[in-house]
């Protein structure tokens, strides 16, 4: 079984110098571990959002539609966009497309909500490559992915790599709720927990970065 959010925030008090109580943080309705919670989103959103990882990446296939230049696209940021293996040059102003028909060479991202819009239009169908990153890196317990950690919740990143990631969080996590640098257990904790990130670090790049997840 996949080891949860909560189950690391437990971890976390059990690391010898936390002084954090056990039995306050298993009690995911008392105040030391909703202040917990809190402070391990924050700490996790810091370190998945340092840069982009492998097991982020994915692609997925579009139809493109003859007359059509506004598409749906999966939650994530748009990288690349290829058409019978060329690559789409990415255009900031979607303003600047006018209804011209043909091959389409150029693409932008519009927001709110987000689409991607491609320039000429399409004057036949088409089916594209699309390259983007998801950076949602916790399942809710009926496994969809979330920004936000939850009751129950677990990380969504390749097994491999999972117990590397949580070892550096705790400590990341602990040095955070520990708050001042004076306190004599912040600096051996933070130097802990930058040394896991390198490890977790290590582990994340030994996938091939031009692999992706096709979905």
């Amino acid at each position: 079984m996949a080891k949860t959010f909560d189950q690391s925030l437990i971890d976390t008090a059990r690391i010898s110098m936390s002084m954090l109580d056990i039995d306050d943080i298993s009690n995911t309705t008392s105040e030391e571990f909703l202040e917990l919670r809190r402070e391990q989103q924050g700490c996790h959103n810091e370190l998945t959002h340092r840069e982009d990882f492998p097991f982020g990446k994915y692609t997925r296939t579009l139809n493109f539609f003859k007359g059509q230049n506004t598409y749906n696209i999966p939650t994530g940021q748009v990288q690349n966009l290829y058409l019978n293996h060329q690559k789409l040059q990415f255009v900031d102003d979607y303003l600047a497309f006018d209804d011209k028909e043909g091959t389409p060479k150029y693409f932008s991202v519009r927001s709110n909500p987000t689409k991607l819009i491609v320039y000429p239009s399409p004057k036949e169908s088409y089916t594209v490559t699309l390259e983007y990153y998801d950076d949602r890196f916790v399942l809710d317990t009926d496994g969809n992915p979330q920004w936000e950690i939850s009751i129950g919740s677990t990380l969504r990143m390749p097994e491999r790599v999972q117990h590397l990631y949580f070892d550096a969080l705790e400590y990341f996590l602990l040095a955070d709720h520990i708050k001042k640098q004076t306190n004599a257990r912040w600096q051996p904790t933070y130097e802990i927990a930058k040394a896991r990130w390198q490890t977790f670090l290590k582990g994340a790049r030994k996938a091939d970065t031009e692999t992706y997840i096709v979905i």
